[in-house]
């Protein structure tokens, strides 16, 4: 049996509440991280995939994200391209190269910290650590061309590289050179990318849903629902939502993200008994 686990992205706050969940998950006995034989990571859920997988121990990477002190970055965000371009998304996705190019022209023509300093952040998070033995997939997406590519360790790409292409929200952080190409957020696709679990026995899908609904996610999760034996689907609720705020790029939400996601995976661990 083949077990997949869908990491979604979700800003700085997907990331403490998705460590949240797998370390609550595992407080009542479900560990994903020894049960999943594939990861797929999106933006926020590429980072949680690779600390997942290659990192530190969830109780360390939980503490980290309740502690005051951090090395993330709170963007100057402009309103006016945040709603351009999400604007081009409809119901959470985008679903031509076309769609995603013209995205991709705005996100190069954004203003943003350098490179430089955006990939020491990435450097950080994955301090110590590679590719892992298991199969590891992250997204993103080709500015250029619109094209939605995925990452493996057989890409030839260094994992802090791969995770920053996901990570490159557009108009708030500077696209990722790759290879002479530049790439930005795998989200952009949608959130999850959940499709890319097709043809697995058993799926869990963990998406932070706190910028809101997303039909796109809801809807490649039933396809997978058809073909699948087993999908879980995690996400998360209102009391997270009051508790964390619209705002998931502000690291000062991490604490109470990670707090209410180690609620619901405890609660969610009922799904697998």
């Amino acid at each position: 049996m083949s077990n997949t686990l869908v990491l979604a992205g979700g800003g700085v706050t997907g990331i403490a509440w998705e460590i949240g969940v797998l370390l609550g998950l595992r407080d009542e006995g479900v560990d994903l991280a020894t049960r999943a034989h594939r990861v797929i990571g999106t933006s926020a859920g590429s980072v949680v995939g690779a600390q997942l997988l290659g990192g530190p121990d969830l109780e360390h990477l939980f503490a980290s994200q309740v502690a005051d002190e951090h090395h993330e970055l709170k963007p100057e965000l402009d309103l006016d391209l945040l709603v351009t371009v999400f604007g081009l998304m409809v119901d959470g996705g985008t679903t031509s190269d076309d769609q995603r190019r013209h995205i991709g022209d705005l996100a190069l023509g954004a203003a943003t910290v350098d490179e430089a300093t955006r990939r020491r952040v990435i450097e950080h998070r994955l301090s110590g650590i590679d590719w892992p033995d298991r199969d590891l997939v992250i997204t993103a997406i080709d500015a250029h061309t619109g094209e939605f590519v995925t990452w493996t360790k057989n890409s030839g790409v260094s994992l802090v590289d791969a995770v920053a292409s996901s990570c490159a929200v557009p108009g708030v952080w500077p696209c990722v050179t790759i290879g002479g190409r530049r790439y930005y957020d795998g989200g952009l696709r949608n959130g999850a990318n959940a499709f890319l679990a097709e043809g697995s026995d058993d799926v869990v899908v963990i998406a932070p849903r706190i910028g809101g609904p997303s039909p796109a996610i809801d809807a490649e999760v039933e396809r997978l629902r058809s073909t699948a034996p087993t999908v879980r689907y995690i996400q998360s609720d209102e009391d997270t939502a009051r508790a964390v705020g619209i705002n998931t790029l502000d690291p000062d939400f991490r604490r109470p993200a990670a707090e209410h996601g180690r609620r619901q995976g405890r609660r969610a661990a009922a799904l697998f008994h």
